[in-house]
């Protein structure tokens, strides 16, 4: 496009020189093309921009991570009039369209259409648009482009994809089953009043609220104690191509590990923070589903900070009944590491999940014990890392 306007403006200049020295009508009649070839070219892409129409559809807007999708566009040209140089460019940032790029340039014949169907595929979790981004139209000449943006975008919901794994990072989740088997105890209903060297974790907290006593519970037998999932839906960015990524990844790993204990028939609860701290639990396989669509339906918001998520939960106390933590995490701060203060005091085994761009930005567990660091970045394939 550059060259051709460099072309057009040298053959212009000398036009004008032709007539400054020789004039006549071959001159002048050249000149009068010259002038007029842009303003010609322009109202010319003024009629194909009103003209023009494109259509496109996806099967389902609801779907899943990597679940392709039926999808469709139709380029339509219903006047006398050659339609050249259209390009459609598409959102690349959260999907992918297969079979198709935005280097492919489309010529529209007098009332044609163009008609391509292929499939389209969800990256990320999350709630953005799809298909067609932007149209851009050339002329003839090659000396103008117009690009605008597609007014009837597919605005799409996508559900975090669910993987089946068996370990997290160098942590086999067996070991951890097998741990939480170990400290399977069952308590007796009644309770004695706390003496000074008891294990913390068999304090009656909701007897504690009502008396504000502090009563231990007696075992006697085998106790079914849940594993604890921990999911900080703080939204530290406004921007898309930071938060989408990151909850994306942060709900996939949550939701692979409820999926191993579930298949295990081992007892877990995901806990977040909106409004107030929300509890879901999952215990059979036969619940997952419904576990899935919930913890899928998550929101995360600027709101949510984790000094409200950590307050809620030292209010509750009863997480520190778990036979461990699981903290997953995209941001690492004073009331995070306060709250692992608390669970290396009841002895809570805690595995950090840290979801995030900058390994630096990692916590620092060197004064910790019976804590381990998972990292993952955004971008990575869960099951390259997880296994």
């Amino acid at each position: 496009m550059r060259r051709n306007r460099i072309i057009w403006l040298c053959l212009w200049v000398l036009s004008i020189v032709g007539i400054s020295l020789r004039g006549g009508a071959v001159s002048y009649g050249f000149f009068a093309m010259l002038t007029l070839v842009p303003i010609i070219s322009l109202l010319y892409l003024l009629a194909v921009y009103i003209l023009f129409h494109v259509y496109q559809k996806v099967e389902q807007r609801y779907a899943s991570v990597n679940e392709p999708v039926r999808y469709h566009f139709s380029l339509v040209n219903e006047y006398p009039l050659l339609f050249c140089g259209i390009r459609v460019n598409f959102f690349s940032s959260f999907s992918t369209i297969t079979g198709l790029d935005s280097e492919t340039e489309y010529e529209l014949q007098p009332h044609t259409r163009i008609e391509k169907e292929t499939n389209l595929i969800f990256r990320y979790r999350g709630e953005y648009e799809v298909g067609i981004k932007e149209i851009e139209m050339q002329d003839f000449f090659r000396l103008f482009r117009i690009r605008y943006k597609n007014k009837e975008c597919v605005h799409a919901v996508v559900k975090p994809q669910l993987l089946k794994i068996e370990r997290l990072g160098e942590i086999e989740l067996s070991d951890a089953a097998r741990n939480s088997e170990r400290n399977r105890s069952e308590l007796d209903v009644l309770s004695r009043e706390y003496i000074a060297g008891d294990d913390r974790r068999l304090i009656n907290w909701s007897q504690y609220a009502r008396t504000n006593t502090l009563m231990t519970r007696n075992q006697i037998g085998t106790e079914h104690r849940e594993i604890a999932i921990i999911m900080g839906t703080y939204r530290h960015s406004t921007s898309q191509h930071v938060f989408i990524p990151m909850e994306n990844k942060m709900l996939e790993t949550a939701l692979a590990v409820s999926y191993y204990f579930s298949r295990n028939n081992i007892s877990a609860a995901e806990y977040h923070y909106h409004q107030e701290l929300v509890r879901l639990s999952v215990g059979k396989l036969s619940e997952f589903e419904d576990f899935y669509d919930r913890l899928s339906e998550v929101t995360f918001s600027q709101m949510n900070t984790h000094e409200l998520l950590c307050e809620e939960i030292l209010r509750r106390m009863d997480i520190l009944e778990s036979s461990m933590i699981f903290l997953v995490v995209s941001l690492w701060d004073s009331d995070l590491e306060r709250l692992l203060n608390v669970f290396e005091e009841n002895n809570l085994r805690t595995i950090i999940c840290f979801i995030s761009d900058d390994r630096k930005s990692a916590p620092d567990l060197s004064r910790h014990t019976g804590t381990d660091l998972i990292y993952l970045s955004p971008h990575t394939d869960l099951m390259e890392v997880m296994g």
